[in-house]
Protein backbone atom coordinates (compact mmCIF):
# COMPACT_ATOMS: atom_id res chain seq x y z
CA UNK A 1 0.00 0.00 0.00
CA UNK A 2 3.05 2.55 0.63
CA UNK A 3 4.08 1.85 -2.75
CA UNK A 4 0.89 2.50 -4.05
CA UNK A 5 0.65 5.71 -2.26
CA UNK A 6 3.88 6.77 -3.31
CA UNK A 7 3.25 6.29 -7.20
CA UNK A 8 -0.14 7.89 -6.82
CA UNK A 9 1.63 10.93 -5.50
CA UNK A 10 4.69 11.09 -7.65
CA UNK A 11 2.86 10.17 -11.14
CA UNK A 12 -0.85 11.29 -11.05
CA UNK A 13 -0.84 13.80 -7.87
CA UNK A 14 2.56 16.18 -8.03
CA UNK A 15 2.23 16.20 -12.02
CA UNK A 16 -1.77 17.81 -11.78
CA UNK A 17 -0.54 20.00 -9.17
CA UNK A 18 2.48 21.64 -10.62
CA UNK A 19 0.87 21.64 -14.14
CA UNK A 20 -2.19 23.49 -12.77
CA UNK A 21 0.33 25.88 -11.06
CA UNK A 22 2.08 26.56 -14.01
CA UNK A 23 -1.20 27.33 -16.03
CA UNK A 24 -2.37 29.31 -13.71
CA UNK A 25 0.91 31.61 -13.57
CA UNK A 26 0.84 31.57 -17.98
CA UNK A 27 -2.94 32.62 -17.72
CA UNK A 28 -3.06 36.04 -16.09
CA UNK A 29 -3.85 34.07 -12.77
CA UNK A 30 -6.96 33.06 -13.68
CA UNK A 31 -7.71 29.08 -12.48
CA UNK A 32 -10.56 28.93 -14.33
CA UNK A 33 -8.55 29.23 -17.62
CA UNK A 34 -5.84 26.74 -15.91
CA UNK A 35 -8.76 23.89 -15.91
CA UNK A 36 -10.13 24.39 -19.12
CA UNK A 37 -6.74 24.43 -20.90
CA UNK A 38 -5.23 21.22 -18.60
CA UNK A 39 -8.60 19.69 -19.72
CA UNK A 40 -8.11 20.33 -23.82
CA UNK A 41 -4.39 18.54 -22.62
CA UNK A 42 -5.99 16.25 -21.58
CA UNK A 43 -8.18 15.44 -24.29
CA UNK A 44 -5.83 15.74 -26.60
CA UNK A 45 -3.11 13.33 -25.28
CA UNK A 46 -5.87 10.67 -24.92
CA UNK A 47 -7.03 11.17 -29.07
CA UNK A 48 -5.15 8.07 -30.16
CA UNK A 49 -7.47 6.41 -27.64
CA UNK A 50 -10.32 7.91 -29.21
CA UNK A 51 -9.29 6.77 -32.68
CA UNK A 52 -9.18 3.14 -31.17
CA UNK A 53 -12.30 3.43 -29.91
CA UNK A 54 -14.00 4.64 -33.38
CA UNK A 55 -11.95 1.55 -35.21
CA UNK A 56 -13.51 -0.59 -32.89
CA UNK A 57 -17.20 0.77 -32.64
CA UNK A 58 -17.14 0.38 -36.77
CA UNK A 59 -15.76 -3.00 -36.62
CA UNK A 60 -18.86 -3.94 -34.38
CA UNK A 61 -21.27 -2.49 -36.60
CA UNK A 62 -20.00 -4.42 -39.55
CA UNK A 63 -19.50 -8.08 -37.84
CA UNK A 64 -23.45 -7.41 -35.98
CA UNK A 65 -25.25 -9.88 -39.18
CA UNK A 66 -22.48 -12.80 -38.34
CA UNK A 67 -22.96 -12.04 -34.76
CA UNK A 68 -27.06 -12.11 -34.57
CA UNK A 69 -26.89 -14.94 -36.69
CA UNK A 70 -24.81 -17.37 -34.10
CA UNK A 71 -27.49 -16.07 -31.50
CA UNK A 72 -30.58 -17.08 -33.59
CA UNK A 73 -28.46 -20.34 -34.27
CA UNK A 74 -28.36 -21.05 -30.28
CA UNK A 75 -31.50 -19.05 -29.64
CA UNK A 76 -33.34 -21.19 -26.51
CA UNK A 77 -30.40 -23.84 -25.63
CA UNK A 78 -28.97 -24.27 -22.31
CA UNK A 79 -26.04 -25.97 -21.29
CA UNK A 80 -23.57 -27.13 -23.49
CA UNK A 81 -24.97 -25.15 -26.44
CA UNK A 82 -24.42 -21.49 -24.63
CA UNK A 83 -21.08 -22.40 -24.36
CA UNK A 84 -20.26 -23.14 -27.77
CA UNK A 85 -22.23 -19.94 -28.86
CA UNK A 86 -19.64 -17.83 -26.39
CA UNK A 87 -16.89 -19.82 -27.70
CA UNK A 88 -18.11 -18.38 -30.96
CA UNK A 89 -18.72 -15.42 -30.62
CA UNK A 90 -15.70 -14.87 -28.98
CA UNK A 91 -13.94 -16.46 -31.91
CA UNK A 92 -15.57 -14.20 -34.05
CA UNK A 93 -14.65 -10.98 -32.14
CA UNK A 94 -11.16 -12.48 -32.37
CA UNK A 95 -11.09 -12.75 -36.28
CA UNK A 96 -12.60 -9.08 -36.69
CA UNK A 97 -9.80 -7.72 -34.74
CA UNK A 98 -12.77 -6.46 -31.63
CA UNK A 99 -12.94 -6.25 -28.13
CA UNK A 100 -15.68 -6.42 -26.48
CA UNK A 101 -14.39 -3.77 -23.69
CA UNK A 102 -12.45 -1.60 -26.49
CA UNK A 103 -14.79 1.34 -25.76
CA UNK A 104 -14.48 1.66 -21.95
CA UNK A 105 -10.34 2.60 -22.83
CA UNK A 106 -11.01 6.60 -22.41
CA UNK A 107 -13.44 5.81 -19.16
CA UNK A 108 -11.09 3.89 -17.53
CA UNK A 109 -8.14 6.50 -18.52
CA UNK A 110 -10.03 9.08 -16.85
CA UNK A 111 -11.53 7.67 -13.60
CA UNK A 112 -7.97 8.20 -12.08
CA UNK A 113 -7.65 11.52 -13.30
CA UNK A 114 -10.95 12.36 -12.43
CA UNK A 115 -10.20 11.03 -8.54
CA UNK A 116 -6.83 12.92 -8.95
CA UNK A 117 -8.08 16.24 -9.98
CA UNK A 118 -10.58 16.14 -7.18
CA UNK A 119 -7.69 16.13 -4.44
CA UNK A 120 -5.65 18.06 -6.55
CA UNK A 121 -7.68 21.22 -6.56
CA UNK A 122 -8.34 20.92 -3.12
CA UNK A 123 -4.54 20.90 -2.56
CA UNK A 124 -3.97 23.78 -4.84
CA UNK A 125 -6.77 25.94 -3.13
CA UNK A 126 -5.09 25.19 1.06
CA UNK A 127 -7.55 26.92 3.40
CA UNK A 128 -5.44 26.12 6.19
CA UNK A 129 -1.26 27.02 6.94
CA UNK A 130 -0.69 23.13 7.38
CA UNK A 131 -2.36 22.97 3.82
CA UNK A 132 -0.27 26.03 2.52
CA UNK A 133 2.82 24.07 3.98
CA UNK A 134 1.99 20.56 1.95
CA UNK A 135 1.41 22.51 -1.19
CA UNK A 136 4.90 23.85 -1.12
CA UNK A 137 6.24 20.37 -0.45
CA UNK A 138 4.66 18.93 -3.92
CA UNK A 139 5.68 21.95 -6.13
CA UNK A 140 8.81 21.01 -8.30
CA UNK A 141 12.07 23.29 -7.48
CA UNK A 142 11.71 24.64 -11.10
CA UNK A 143 7.73 25.61 -10.64
CA UNK A 144 7.98 29.54 -10.69
CA UNK A 145 3.92 29.02 -9.78
CA UNK A 146 5.19 28.75 -6.15
CA UNK A 147 5.42 32.34 -5.80
CA UNK A 148 2.11 33.11 -6.53
CA UNK A 149 0.64 31.13 -3.63
CA UNK A 150 -2.23 31.37 -2.65
CA UNK A 151 -4.03 31.40 -5.88
CA UNK A 152 -7.39 32.88 -6.61
CA UNK A 153 -10.15 30.83 -6.92
CA UNK A 154 -13.06 32.30 -8.22
CA UNK A 155 -13.52 32.09 -12.16
CA UNK A 156 -17.16 33.73 -13.68
CA UNK A 157 -18.66 34.11 -10.10
CA UNK A 158 -18.02 30.91 -9.12
CA UNK A 159 -15.63 29.23 -5.87
CA UNK A 160 -13.67 26.68 -7.90
CA UNK A 161 -13.19 25.23 -4.16
CA UNK A 162 -16.42 24.76 -3.44
CA UNK A 163 -19.14 22.42 -3.42
CA UNK A 164 -21.74 23.08 -6.56
CA UNK A 165 -24.37 23.25 -4.29
CA UNK A 166 -22.85 25.61 -2.60
CA UNK A 167 -22.56 27.89 -5.49
CA UNK A 168 -24.64 30.82 -6.25
CA UNK A 169 -27.63 31.23 -8.82
CA UNK A 170 -27.63 29.69 -11.46
CA UNK A 171 -24.37 27.79 -11.15
CA UNK A 172 -25.58 25.22 -8.52
CA UNK A 173 -28.10 24.18 -11.12
CA UNK A 174 -27.25 24.49 -14.20
CA UNK A 175 -23.52 22.90 -14.01
CA UNK A 176 -25.05 19.29 -12.47
CA UNK A 177 -27.39 19.76 -15.53
CA UNK A 178 -24.64 20.62 -18.49
CA UNK A 179 -22.71 17.73 -16.65
CA UNK A 180 -25.34 15.21 -17.21
CA UNK A 181 -26.48 16.46 -20.83
CA UNK A 182 -22.64 16.33 -22.18
CA UNK A 183 -22.23 12.84 -20.28
CA UNK A 184 -25.59 11.88 -22.26
CA UNK A 185 -24.62 12.82 -25.60
CA UNK A 186 -21.33 11.73 -25.31
CA UNK A 187 -22.39 8.17 -24.00
CA UNK A 188 -24.54 7.97 -27.41
CA UNK A 189 -21.62 8.54 -29.56
CA UNK A 190 -19.71 6.26 -28.08
CA UNK A 191 -21.84 3.35 -27.31
CA UNK A 192 -21.23 0.20 -29.58
CA UNK A 193 -24.05 -1.03 -31.88
CA UNK A 194 -25.37 -4.73 -30.97
CA UNK A 195 -27.86 -6.71 -32.04
CA UNK A 196 -28.95 -8.87 -29.06
CA UNK A 197 -32.44 -7.62 -27.56
CA UNK A 198 -30.89 -7.60 -24.36
CA UNK A 199 -27.47 -5.78 -24.60
CA UNK A 200 -29.67 -3.07 -26.23
CA UNK A 201 -31.57 -2.78 -23.45
CA UNK A 202 -28.82 -2.64 -21.10
CA UNK A 203 -27.17 0.10 -23.36
CA UNK A 204 -30.56 2.23 -23.36
CA UNK A 205 -30.79 1.54 -19.47
CA UNK A 206 -26.67 2.90 -19.03
CA UNK A 207 -27.37 5.76 -21.44
CA UNK A 208 -29.57 6.99 -19.19
CA UNK A 209 -28.80 6.00 -15.62
CA UNK A 210 -24.54 7.09 -15.69
CA UNK A 211 -25.59 11.04 -16.89
CA UNK A 212 -28.16 11.31 -13.91
CA UNK A 213 -26.30 9.83 -11.31
CA UNK A 214 -23.21 12.03 -12.53
CA UNK A 215 -25.23 14.97 -13.07
CA UNK A 216 -26.44 14.00 -9.32
CA UNK A 217 -22.74 13.37 -8.01
CA UNK A 218 -21.76 16.83 -9.47
CA UNK A 219 -23.99 18.73 -6.57
CA UNK A 220 -21.38 17.00 -4.01
CA UNK A 221 -18.60 17.86 -6.24
CA UNK A 222 -15.98 20.93 -6.11
CA UNK A 223 -17.23 23.49 -8.48
CA UNK A 224 -13.61 22.91 -10.21
CA UNK A 225 -14.06 19.84 -11.08
CA UNK A 226 -17.31 19.67 -12.25
CA UNK A 227 -15.99 22.57 -15.01
CA UNK A 228 -13.53 19.63 -15.96
CA UNK A 229 -16.12 17.17 -16.36
CA UNK A 230 -18.42 19.62 -18.59
CA UNK A 231 -15.17 20.70 -20.69
CA UNK A 232 -14.10 17.33 -21.08
CA UNK A 233 -17.04 15.93 -22.02
CA UNK A 234 -17.45 18.61 -24.68
CA UNK A 235 -14.20 18.21 -26.10
CA UNK A 236 -14.91 14.57 -27.15
CA UNK A 237 -17.84 14.94 -28.54
CA UNK A 238 -16.40 17.39 -30.88
CA UNK A 239 -13.45 15.02 -31.24
CA UNK A 240 -15.44 12.34 -31.08
CA UNK A 241 -17.51 13.48 -34.18
CA UNK A 242 -14.68 14.59 -36.31
CA UNK A 243 -12.43 11.33 -35.46
CA UNK A 244 -15.65 9.25 -36.48
CA UNK A 245 -16.49 10.80 -40.27
CA UNK A 246 -18.85 13.55 -38.99
CA UNK A 247 -22.10 11.05 -38.12
CA UNK A 248 -24.87 12.23 -37.63
CA UNK A 249 -26.20 12.57 -34.30
CA UNK A 250 -29.18 11.51 -33.40
CA UNK A 251 -31.46 12.64 -30.47
CA UNK A 252 -35.24 12.24 -29.87
CA UNK A 253 -35.94 10.93 -33.09
CA UNK A 254 -33.76 13.50 -35.25
CA UNK A 255 -30.97 13.81 -36.41
CA UNK A 256 -27.97 16.44 -36.00
CA UNK A 257 -25.18 17.79 -37.90
CA UNK A 258 -23.02 14.97 -40.15
CA UNK A 259 -22.70 15.25 -43.85
CA UNK A 260 -25.25 14.31 -46.92
CA UNK A 261 -23.63 11.24 -47.35
CA UNK A 262 -23.79 10.57 -43.71
CA UNK A 263 -27.51 11.39 -43.17
CA UNK A 264 -28.34 9.38 -46.25
CA UNK A 265 -26.87 6.43 -44.76
CA UNK A 266 -28.10 6.53 -41.44
CA UNK A 267 -32.01 7.26 -42.83
CA UNK A 268 -30.75 3.85 -45.36
CA UNK A 269 -30.15 2.09 -41.90
CA UNK A 270 -33.11 3.05 -39.56
CA UNK A 271 -35.76 2.67 -42.73
CA UNK A 272 -34.24 -1.44 -43.18
CA UNK A 273 -34.48 -1.61 -38.94
CA UNK A 274 -38.25 -0.39 -39.48
CA UNK A 275 -39.00 -2.58 -42.13
CA UNK A 276 -37.55 -5.56 -40.68
CA UNK A 277 -38.95 -4.70 -37.41
CA UNK A 278 -42.56 -4.09 -39.07
CA UNK A 279 -42.33 -7.29 -41.35
CA UNK A 280 -45.35 -9.30 -41.11
CA UNK A 281 -45.41 -12.83 -40.28
CA UNK A 282 -46.36 -15.00 -43.59
CA UNK A 283 -49.77 -16.57 -44.30
CA UNK A 284 -50.55 -19.99 -43.28
CA UNK A 285 -49.90 -22.50 -46.03
CA UNK A 286 -53.00 -24.29 -47.53
CA UNK A 287 -52.30 -27.40 -45.64
CA UNK A 288 -51.98 -25.89 -42.15
CA UNK A 289 -55.13 -24.06 -43.46
CA UNK A 290 -56.83 -27.79 -44.31
CA UNK A 291 -55.59 -29.05 -40.64
CA UNK A 292 -56.85 -26.20 -38.65
CA UNK A 293 -60.21 -26.26 -40.12
CA UNK A 294 -60.52 -30.02 -39.55
CA UNK A 295 -59.29 -29.26 -36.10
CA UNK A 296 -62.49 -26.74 -35.60
CA UNK A 297 -64.89 -28.56 -37.58
CA UNK A 298 -63.48 -32.14 -34.81
CA UNK A 299 -63.93 -29.42 -31.78
CA UNK A 300 -67.12 -28.56 -32.83
CA UNK A 301 -68.57 -32.29 -33.31
CA UNK A 302 -67.26 -32.83 -29.80
CA UNK A 303 -69.06 -29.99 -28.11
CA UNK A 304 -72.24 -30.90 -29.65
CA UNK A 305 -71.76 -33.99 -28.89
CA UNK A 306 -70.90 -33.24 -24.89
CA UNK A 307 -73.77 -30.77 -25.36
CA UNK A 308 -76.46 -33.53 -26.34
CA UNK A 309 -75.08 -35.82 -23.52
CA UNK A 310 -75.26 -33.37 -20.85
CA UNK A 311 -79.09 -32.49 -21.77
CA UNK A 312 -79.88 -36.58 -21.71
CA UNK A 313 -78.49 -36.59 -18.32
CA UNK A 314 -80.53 -33.61 -16.58
CA UNK A 315 -83.06 -35.41 -18.32
CA UNK A 316 -82.99 -38.36 -16.71
CA UNK A 317 -82.56 -36.79 -13.00
CA UNK A 318 -85.78 -34.91 -13.66
CA UNK A 319 -87.68 -37.69 -14.66
CA UNK A 320 -86.43 -39.86 -11.71
CA UNK A 321 -87.51 -36.91 -8.84
CA UNK A 322 -91.25 -37.15 -10.77
CA UNK A 323 -90.63 -40.77 -10.10
CA UNK A 324 -90.02 -40.02 -6.33
CA UNK A 325 -92.21 -37.62 -5.94
CA UNK A 326 -95.64 -39.67 -7.24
Amino acid sequence: MEIFGILWLEVIMRPMINSLALLYQLLFSNFGLSIIVFTVLIRLAMIPLTVRQTRQMKKMQTIQPKLKAIQDKYKGKKGDARRQMSSETMGLYKDAGVSPVGCLGPMIIQMPIWIGFYRAILRTMPSTPEGMANLSDLFYSWNPAIAGVPFNSQFLGLSLVDLVSAAVLPWNYALPVLVGASMFLQQKMTTNPTSDPRQKQTNQMMLWMMPIMFGAFTWQFPAGLAVYILFSNAIGVVIQYYVGGKQPIELFGRSFLGTDASRAERAEQVAAEAAGSNAKTPPPSSEESDEDDQSTEILGKDSRRSNRNRARRTGRRTRRRRNKGS
